[in-house]
């Protein structure tokens, strides 16, 4: 999905890292978020925290409108939760490009009022490790994350209450953004003595 400017923004401003609240400088980060009373008609400020999750993730993954040399240049972000713009309500936003060649092949899910109803209890790390667009200084270690997650949320976009069931990559994502909403990061799970240590029947991605 390519954002025209003139269009395509759900809310006003250009995103710019200046949204961003940092591990370091905010409480915010590590409050417990509140949920949305009535999901399906959002207040003024839950529409517009919304918005501009949905606005800072799309615009920061396109490499025409945030070029690397830009001034205020966006990490591009796969997800973004409200706490991480400065607001303690349980919403977050993923977008995940499948195939960077076909842009119709893009799942978004704009959550409200997530919860994790189950997890497996195995194991999957990103081969990488994990980032945050809250964490200036990357911590390096292995993230263990549980391979498959049951869900629900209402989804912003469709209007819908959805259940579904994540794996792998989408269900690692979805749980990253929703730690956003109970106050945690993600170096909060590396292993402190040890930020490489793994398991034989972990998974990897």
């Amino acid at each position: 999905m390519k954002i025209d400017l003139t269009k395509d923004l759900l809310q006003e401003q250009i995103p710019t890292n200046d949204w961003l609240i940092k591990d370091n400088e905010s409480t915010i980060i590590r409050r417990i978020s509140d949920n949305v009373l009535d999901v399906e008609h959002l207040n003024a400020d839950e529409e517009q925290t919304m918005q501009r999750l949905i606005d800072f993730v799309r615009y920061s993954q396109d490499p025409d409108l945030n070029p690397e040399d830009k001034p205020d240049h966006l990490r591009p972000a796969v997800g973004l939760a409200a706490p991480q713009i400065g607001i303690n309500k349980n919403l977050f936003f993923i977008r995940i490009e499948w195939d960077k060649d076909d842009l119709t092949k893009v799942e978004e899910i704009a959550a409200i009022n997530p919860k994790i109803l189950s997890r497996s209890s195995q194991i999957v790390a990103l081969e990488d490790g994990e980032g945050c667009l809250s964490v200036d200084i990357d911590r390096e270690g292995l993230v263990p994350r549980s391979y498959k997650v049951i869900v629900s949320y209402y989804d912003y976009l469709s209007k819908k209450l959805v259940n579904r069931t994540l794996r792998g990559y989408q269900a690692v994502v979805f749980q990253h953004e929703y730690d956003h909403n109970i106050g945690k990061l993600y170096y909060d799970h590396i292993n402190q003595e040890n930020p490489y240590f793994k398991k034989d029947d972990w998974l990897f991605i």
